[in-house]
C-alpha cells in the first residue's frame, strides 16, 4: 500500500506546531515554578528594580562615608517612600469626616437621579440597603483572617526585599564579578555585555517612569488645586505612586480623584477632573512615553499593556509593577545575546593582532 507523501506546507506546519507546543509547555513550567517560589522571587525582583534608583546615591555617599554608604542610601530611599505614604494617610484622615459626608450626599443625589425621569427606578428601600450593607460587612469580615495571613506574608516579603536591596547596594559589583568568574572565558564577555545592557535598561525604566510619574502628578495635582478639589496634594501623590504601573496605574489613581471631585464638588467638577485625567493620559501615551523611555525601554505599547495585565493576573499589584521592567530586561538580554551570536568573528571582521 502506497502512502501518499505529506504536503510540504502540512509538514512545515507540523514541525512548527510541536516546537510551539514545547515552548508553551516550558513557559508554563517556568511560570509554575515562579508561582511556587513567588515568596522569594517577587521580593528579589522588587529589590533589583529599585536598586538602579539608589545606586547613584550610594556611589556618591561611598566617597564620603565608605562602607556605611549603602545603609544610608537605603534609609534615605525608605524615608522618601514612607513620607509619601504618610502624606496620603494624614491628608485623608484630616478630611475624612468631610469626605464621608460628601460621599453620602453624592450617593443620595445619584439615587434621586435614578428614581426620577426617565429611569423611574425604585431605589427607596432603606431596609434592603441596610441589609445589603450588613451582608457585605459579614462577607468582608470573613476575609479578615486571610487578610491577616496575607499581611504577614507581605511583611516578610518586604523585609526580604529590603535585605536584598541592601546587599545589592553594598556588594552588587562584587556579586556580579563573582557570577562572571563562574562562567567559561568564551561566554563571559557576551554575558557581561548582556548584564550591562539589562542594568542600563532597568535604570532607564526606573528613571523614566519616575519622571513621567512626576509630570502626571504635577499636572493632575495643579488641576485639582485650581478646581478647589479637596485632598489635591494627597491625590497628586497617589497619582505619582500609581504611575509606576504604566498606562493602568495612573488612570486608576486618576479615577480616585474623579470620584473625590464628584462627591465633594458635584458632577460638573467631576467631569472636568475626568477630562484632565484623560488629557494627561493622552499626553503621557503619545508624547512622554515615546520621548523619555524610547532610548532605554524599546517595547511596543501593546506589549507593555499585555505584560501589565499578565503580571497583575499572576501576582497582583506587585506583578503589575514588575511586569514591564522584567519584560524589558528579558528583551534586552535576548537582543544582546543574539547580536553576539550573529556578530562576525575576528577573522571575518578583518581583525589583526
Amino acid at each position: 500500500m502506497n502512502i501518499p507523501p505529506v504536503p510540504t506546507n502540512l509538514a512545515r506546519a507540523a514541525s512548527w506546531s510541536w516546537r510551539v507546543l514545547l515552548c508553551g509547555a516550558a513557559l508554563l513550567a517556568l511560570l509554575a515554578v515562579l508561582w511556587y517560589v513567588r515568596v522569594i522571587v517577587l521580593p528579589v525582583l522588587l529589590a533589583l528594580t529599585i536598586a538602579p534608583a539608589l545606586s547613584p546615591v550610594a556611589r556618591v555617599l561611598r566617597r564620603r562615608l565608605g562602607r556605611p554608604a549603602a545603609a544610608v542610601a537605603l534609609i534615605l530611599g525608605l524615608a522618601v517612600v514612607a513620607g509619601l505614604i504618610t502624606i496620603v494617610a494624614i491628608s485623608v484622615l484630616a478630611q475624612y469626616n468631610e469626605l464621608a459626608d460628601s460621599v453620602s450626599q453624592a450617593v443620595d443625589d445619584i439615587r434621586n437621579w435614578l428614581e426620577g425621569e426617565p429611569f423611574n427606578l425604585s431605589l427607596d428601600r432603606a431596609d434592603d440597603f441596610q441589609s445589603s450593607l450588613a451582608g457585605s460587612w459579614r462577607q468582608v469580615s470573613g476575609y479578615l483572617v486571610s487578610g491577616v495571613q496575607a499581611g504577614v506574608g507581605l511583611l516578610a516579603g518586604l523585609v526580604l526585599a529590603i535585605a536584598v536591596l541592601y546587599f545589592v547596594l553594598r556588594d552588587g559589583t562584587a556579586l556580579w564579578e563573582w557570577i562572571l568568574r563562574r562562567l567559561t572565558p568564551e561566554t563571559r564577555p557576551a554575558i557581561e555585555r548582556a548584564g550591562q545592557r539589562a542594568w542600563a535598561v532597568l535604570g532607564g525604566f526606573v528613571g523614566g517612569t519616575a519622571l513621567i510619574a512626576a509630570v502626571d502628578a504635577a499636572l493632575i495635582g495643579i488641576s485639582l488645586w485650581l478646581l478647589n478639589v479637596p485632598l489635591a496634594f494627597a491625590l497628586a501623590v497617589l497619582v505619582f505612586l500609581g504611575a509606576f504601573v504604566p498606562f493602568i496605574g495612573a488612570f486608576i489613581s486618576g479615577l480616585v480623584a474623579v470620584l473625590v471631585a464628584f462627591a465633594d464638588r458635584g458632577w460638573e467638577i467631576g467631569l472636568a477632573v475626568l477630562g484632565v485625567v484623560l488629557a494627561v493620559q493622552f499626553v503621557e501615551g503619545n508624547f512622554l512615553q515615546p520621548i523619555i523611555q524610547s532610548r532605554t525601554v524599546d517595547l511596543h505599547p501593546a506589549v507593555i499593556l499585555l505584560a501589565v495585565v499578565a503580571g497583575a493576573s499572576l501576582f497582583g499589584i506587585l506583578g503589575a509593577y514588575l511586569a514591564v521592567p522584567v519584560t524589558a530586561v528579558v528583551f534586552a538580554v535576548v537582543v544582546s545575546l543574539r547580536s553576539d551570536l550573529t556578530a562576525p568573528g575576528p577573522e571575518d571582521a578583518g581583525y589583526r593582532p
